[in-house]
């Protein structure tokens, strides 16, 4: 296993050191409010960002974990770049990450939001806002499942929905960098929605038609409500369109992330068909 010596980041290993004490208050939905930044680990996202050009602030390490050859590889070009970083103690990167199996490399990004007035639209968009979703998980599979459905902009219209939250992060697999991400009020999006002519389409158990009997018109976006909740009365009022899944048996509901995926993929495939 080769380690990395000729990398000439500091060695951190005391838990009351500002470096650390910096990167445990971006696990923290205040430290991530308070600073635009976030945490991302591992090979895989760290590959993505950099594909994507994502602007890095920081790497942080644990040289006795790092031995994969290719983060190795992407470890030094972040240096040779002049990207400030950190060694941490194997110790202390314990405690930093939420991985099982820890692959020994992460970096501090800064969160990219896009203004409403700049995103920029074709005819056939499909986009999709999400009010309120509790689960990180969940939303981090809501993001990756709209990158697999062509989906080119995500609203955010709460502020308690983070998708810059660690297990978010990890839930996408790395479709945090290449898609456009909104925070807006709802009254700012339902108003941008109309302005722009894009068709609302909400999903609720009360619909009043199925899913795959809708033809839907594009530009597009689904709205997604939270998993207990569902939507609010304001983007209910607002939908243009109001579809339910049918289900079978006793079921009256499946996951927020499942039901996203099933909704945008029906959308996806009739728009390829338009």
């Amino acid at each position: 296993m080769e380690v990395m010596h000729e990398n000439k980041y500091a060695v951190v290993s005391y838990s009351r050191d500002p470096r650390f004490l910096t990167l445990r208050s971006l696990q923290t939905f205040q430290g991530r409010s308070r600073t635009g930044l976030y945490i991302i680990e591992g090979i895989r996202h760290l590959a993505r960002a950099v594909e994507n050009d994502t602007p890095i602030e920081s790497v942080f390490l644990d040289s006795s974990v790092l031995s994969n050859p290719f983060g190795q590889k992407l470890a030094r070009r972040l240096r040779k770049r002049g990207i400030p970083g950190v060694r941490l103690s194997h110790e202390l990167y314990r405690n930093l990450t939420l991985a099982a199996e820890p692959q020994g490399i992460g970096t501090v990004l800064q969160q990219q939001w896009t203004p409403v007035e700049k995103l920029n639209m074709e005819r056939n968009s499909l986009l999709l806002a999400v009010e309120s979703i509790e689960s990180p998980g969940n939303l981090g599979t809501i993001i990756r499942t709209a990158e697999a459905a062509g989906v080119t902009g995500i609203f955010i219209l709460s502020q308690d929905c983070d998708p810059y939250d660690p297990a978010a992060v990890r839930a996408t697999m790395g479709s945090l960098f290449s898609r456009k991400l909104i925070r807006c009020s709802p009254r700012e999006f339902t108003d941008w929605a109309k302005s722009s002519g894009v068709a609302i389409v909400a999903s609720s158990p009360a619909g009043l038609m199925d899913y795959k009997a809708l033809r839907y018109r594009f530009p597009a976006i689904l709205v997604i409500g939270s998993e207990k909740h569902g939507l609010s009365e304001q983007l209910i009022e607002a939908a243009d369109f109001m579809v339910r899944i049918t289900m079978s048996g006793n079921c009256d509901s499946i996951n927020a992330a499942v039901a996203t995926g099933v909704l945008l993929f029906e959308m996806a495939s009739q728009r390829q068909g338009a």
